[in-house]
């Protein structure tokens, strides 16, 4: 099972949740967002999993294998 980590839930984040949290083989652990909103977004939809608005909480998650970085493209650099 590879447990991910998705940072982003704008505009293709709920994509990307929905097709791994529909995978048999993957977990979602955690999603972040800077949004209250949609991490509220998140809660409703998926209440199994984590939310955080600290991207650190992802990136640095010793129960996560794997991160999806789903922000605009300007700040993929400075998360990776």
């Amino acid at each position: 099972m590879l447990r991910l980590g998705v940072i982003g839930y704008g505009y293709w984040g709920p994509n990307v949740v929905r097709n791994f949290a529909g995978h048999h083989d993957c977990k979602i652990v955690t999603v972040c967002d800077k949004s209250p909103a949609a991490l509220n977004r998140v809660m409703t939809a998926y209440p199994g999993i984590g939310v955080t608005t600290n991207p650190d909480a992802v990136l640095l998650a010793t129960d996560i294998d794997a991160v999806a970085i789903v922000t605009p493209v300007s700040y993929h650099y400075e998360l990776a």
